[in-house]
């Protein structure tokens, strides 16, 4: 419903489609090409009727042959120009339409990156992919129809007048027709704008949950869930297409009224063109040009309603694409204006508490420090808030309560490079469809393959990509899916590691390894501590034991902390779930 009321806001001021024509204004050679080739393809259009009405009274009236074939000749020269501006008019706007939708798509993207990940958490992906790929495209389809209909519509004026000072009852009947289509494609105009956001709405919902469904296939086929899905889709796809066939079935209702009224006035215009002739008030070369002319011009009204249903189909689709961008829509990530000169490494928590829901504290008045180049490490049930602490740590989330400390400068106040300065590694990473350099360097673009393989070594990930065909030049699918989970646990490490960052966070990010890959791996990571952070979630306690400090929580509170040594003596939780580990991996071995 958040979004519902942000559409009908917007709609009062079309503030959006403002916004979204200054992009075109960007390219003004462009704009003024395609313009005004539109406006010669409108008067092209005023003069071909008139020439072709002179062709037949020449024949007909006078039965002067020669001035009948001139005529003709105009007329198809006329034509002919009209296919010249044409095909001068479709690259300007093709090159202006494909710049723009670059720009904008850009433009949200990058600020669809600073989007809350909450917010994510909420929408789902499908819905930020519906509006940069459907809404986007309507609002370039848009911008092509409502520019062509308004100089349509100017033509169109000018040829009402021409009627009226030619004949004043035909321009009289024209008006009068036009004013009573008009008022039909209101009422018209008014639906659209009430069902449209509905229906895009629940069609982008659909969208969502066909691209979770792609993405959890694996669940999907291993729990046995494609009935239920499927009956969901059912649901939902019928829910959808009852809204639509109602805006679709009044649509055409009302569309079909108004050619019903175009039917009658049609027949009443002939009459009236009839009994002109016969008064000698009108000559048969302008009833000719007049009558060729007139269904575009009775369909005035309808290309008056239809601008205005284009202006507002257009600035919904703009509303929904740039509320991506929009801070009273969405929560974007808050940062400061302060620069870290050279981060340390130091990270202090104040009294922090966080809540996902209100009321619900996932963190409660939790305070701790953690000191440059030394391994922490945060343990504890699954649920107790380890993996909140690391995602405020890596500005992910801001505290509900409290204050979080970088060299003791309020992790509020400062700017979004400090992104630069934390690397994680979370249990489920993604990796792109590209090859593994080129998942590498997007963390770093002028990496070498040098750089890329010692990593790799470094994460345990040498031979097996050694041993690939393509070896660094193999593609990894979607997510990483041609690799096994170990295996990609392992590239986004070495990924991680590339960034060279001040703190390196490995959020259960050795769950899916073997125990001598994970015993590899950990044993290089102290190597690390010369010049950084290193923070550590782990489930297997022996993974940590070297640790300096080991933070014991349990729901949402930090009940213990110290070396292993210390909490296995000092704390029964502790003891007891890492003799039980103990213990399950000696008869793991065996």
């Amino acid at each position: 419903m958040k979004f519902d009321i942000e559409e009908k806001k917007s709609l009062k001021g079309y503030k959006n489609l403002k916004h979204y024509l200054k992009y075109f204004l960007k390219y003004k050679w462009l704009c003024f090409g395609f313009w005004f080739s539109l406006i010669c393809t409108g008067v092209i259009s005023f003069f071909a009727p008139l020439a072709l009405g002179e062709v037949i009274s020449a024949m007909t009236v006078t039965q002067d042959f020669d001035a009948a074939k001139t005529y003709a000749l105009i007329f198809a020269g006329i034509e002919l120009l009209g296919v010249i501006v044409y095909l001068i008019r479709v690259p300007f706007f093709k090159q202006l339409e494909n710049n723009v939708k670059k720009d904008v798509k850009l433009e949200i993207i990058k600020d669809s990156f600073n989007i809350n990940i909450g917010e994510y958490e909420k929408l789902g992906n499908g819905t930020f992919i519906t509006r940069l790929t459907n809404d986007l495209d309507s609002l370039a389809t848009s911008f092509k129809r409502i520019s062509e209909t308004i100089v349509d519509f100017i033509s169109k004026i000018g040829f009402i007048v021409f009627v009226c000072v030619i004949n004043y009852w035909l321009g009289l009947f024209l008006i009068s027709f036009i004013i009573i289509r008009y008022l039909i494609y209101q009422v018209r105009m008014h639906y659209f704008a009430i069902m449209k956001p509905r229906v895009l709405k629940k069609n982008e919902y659909i969208n969502s949950m066909i691209g979770e469904s792609i993405r959890g296939i694996k669940d999907i086929k291993t729990l046995g869930l494609s009935s239920n899905l499927i009956e969901r889709f059912d649901y939902l796809q019928t829910d959808y297409a009852k809204d639509d066939n109602k805006e679709w079935y009044v649509g055409s209702a009302l569309y079909h009224s108004a050619n019903v009224v175009s039917i009658i006035c049609n027949l009443l215009f002939i009459f009236l063109c009839v009994f002109l002739i016969g008064k000698g008030s009108l000559n048969l070369a302008v009833f000719y040009s007049v009558y060729v002319y007139k269904n575009s011009v009775m369909e005035f009204a309808v290309h008056l309603g239809n601008l205005q249903d284009y202006f507002k189909e257009i600035e919904i689709s703009a509303s929904r694409v740039f509320g991506l961008t929009n801070q009273e829509t969405y929560l974007h990530d808050k940062f400061g204006n302060v620069k870290l000169p050279l981060f340390q490494g130091n990270i202090e928590f104040k009294d922090v508490t966080f809540e996902y829901v209100e009321n619900e504290k996932i963190l409660d008045n939790i305070s701790f420090k953690i000191k440059p180049n030394s391994h922490v490490a945060f343990v504890g049930e699954s649920g107790c808030g380890k993996s909140t602490i690391v995602a405020l740590i890596c500005k992910l989330y801001d505290p509900s309560q409290g204050v979080i400390l970088f060299d003791d400068i309020n992790s509020m106040s400062l700017d979004q490079s400090f992104g630069k300065n934390v690397a994680m590694v979370n249990q489920y990473p993604y990796l792109f469809n590209l090859t593994i350099r080129e998942n590498m360097q997007l963390v770093k673009p002028e990496v070498t393959d040098e750089e890329i393989y010692d990593v790799l070594k470094f994460a345990n990930a040498y031979q097996f990509v050694s041993e690939l065909p393509l070896k660094l030049d193999s593609y990894l699918g979607e997510g990483g899916t041609r690799l096994s989970g170990g295996q990609k646990q392992r590239i986004c490490i070495a990924r991680a590691l590339l960034k060279n960052s001040k703190i390196i966070i490995f959020d259960e990010a050795t769950s899916a390894l073997d125990n001598i890959s994970q015993q590899h791996i950990m044993d290089s990571v102290e190597t690390l501590k010369a010049d950084k952070t290193i923070i550590t979630i782990a489930h297997r306690l022996s993974t940590i034991e070297n640790c300096d400090v080991i933070y014991f929580v349990d729901k949402g509170k930090i009940m213990d902390y110290g070396t292993h040594e210390h909490l296995l003596k000092n704390n029964k939780k502790y003891a007891t779930l890492y003799n039980k580990q103990k213990r399950e991996k000696q008869v793991e071995e065996e």
